[in-house]
């Protein structure tokens, strides 16, 4: 018995080693938290859920003028459906880097969505900054008081603002780039001190002509 208690000790300790998660990798259950914010503004929010192999949430409203809740779930590989049709309205991949993710949801014809995920457990994206999210085909050049920002098409960008006018006001100047120039499309004034982080998503109407909206997380 003495000659054999250091052997189970031994296949005791190998065992505990066998049996400790990867590192890096998702432990089981649902730790992966998604935030959706459809880009389009409806008046008669859809239902919709979220479905992986380990399974699907609970049904919810997918809003235009908030983020949703926190939902969790537990692989980086989600889609997006609609009660009663097996049809994926999106697929969303999930970047191996962070736990929580705002997802933006832009329509795509006939009845779906593009997913844009940004990551938020992201310690470079502080309060007062800006995700600049362009949806649209043009090249967009943002000026945000003293800052200076392109945002590509189809690119995100973040950013905030500098140089205040007074009273925690800066002046902000949004145009599109192309070879014969800049051409403005909208001119405004922020405040400097935003307590939380904004997110600007920027589309085209059906007439070509460029729009967007903010929305604090």
């Amino acid at each position: 018995m003495i000659l054999r208690l250091p052997l189970l000790f031994l296949v005791a300790i190998l065992l505990h080693i066998s049996t400790r998660p990867v590192q890096g990798a998702d432990k089981p259950g649902k730790s992966i938290a998604l935030r959706l914010l459809a880009c389009e503004v409806t008046q008669d929010p859809p239902k919709v859920y979220l479905e992986t192999t380990g399974g699907k949430s609970d049904e919810f409203d997918l809003p235009s003028s908030a983020f949703t809740a926190p939902i969790e779930v537990s692989h980086r590989e989600v889609v997006l459906k609609a009660p009663g049709n097996d049809v994926p309205m999106s697929d969303i991949i999930i970047p191996d880097q962070g736990r929580t993710f705002a997802v933006l949801l832009a329509p795509k014809d006939p009845e779906g969505f593009t997913p844009t995920v940004l990551r938020l457990d992201d310690n470079s994206f502080k309060p007062g900054d800006y995700h600049f999210v362009n949806l649209s085909k043009e090249t967009l050049v943002l000026k945000l008081g003293d800052t200076e920002v392109v945002v590509e098409a189809g690119a995100s960008v973040k950013s905030r603002p500098s140089g205040p006018l007074g009273s925690g006001f800066c002046k902000v100047i949004m145009s599109t780039r192309s070879e014969s120039g800049d051409k403005i499309f909208a001119s405004t004034r922020w405040l400097m001190a935003n307590p939380k982080r904004g997110y600007v998503i920027f589309t085209a109407r059906s007439n070509g002509k460029i729009t967007y909206r903010a929305v604090d997380e």
